[in-house]
């Protein structure tokens, strides 16, 4: 994937979602419950790891658990604030706000059918896999 591909053109909050369009046409849409358990703080790393530490060189690879992070079916970010040119920063209706989510990783973690890698199923609910 290239650079413009991680790239936002457009970023817009819905009621249940977070759509991102990328440089390269792409259109991402995270709903506010993913984005909660795919929080990329350091305490939610670790919980989603179950307990193992994230920080060392030998740290479990990939996203972890997700289920593992507990959140209600009215999530909703409070606030979302850029970081530099290279982030988005949630304030959740939970209280948590400490997660630093870059594009790069957001692009990487898109949960369309069409970017889901073969053998996960989507967190998104489309027509074709309802």
């Amino acid at each position: 994937m290239n650079a413009t591909a991680k790239q936002p053109k457009l970023l817009k909050k819905h009621d249940t979602a977070f759509q991102v369009e990328w440089k390269d046409g792409h259109v991402s849409w995270y709903p506010y419950t993913y984005l909660r358990q795919m929080c990329p703080c350091a305490e939610c790393a670790i919980i989603r790891h179950k307990g193992r530490d994230v920080h060392s060189l030998f740290a479990p690879q990939g996203d972890g658990d997700i289920t593992l992070i507990e959140v209600s079916d009215d999530i909703q970010p409070l606030d979302v604030q850029l970081v530099g040119r290279y982030a988005l920063q949630f304030s959740w209706n939970d209280g948590h706000a400490t997660g630093i989510y870059p594009f790069e990783v957001l692009r990487e973690t898109c949960p369309c059918p069409e970017c889901a890698p073969p053998d996960q199923k989507s967190p998104i609910q489309t027509e074709e896999n309802n």
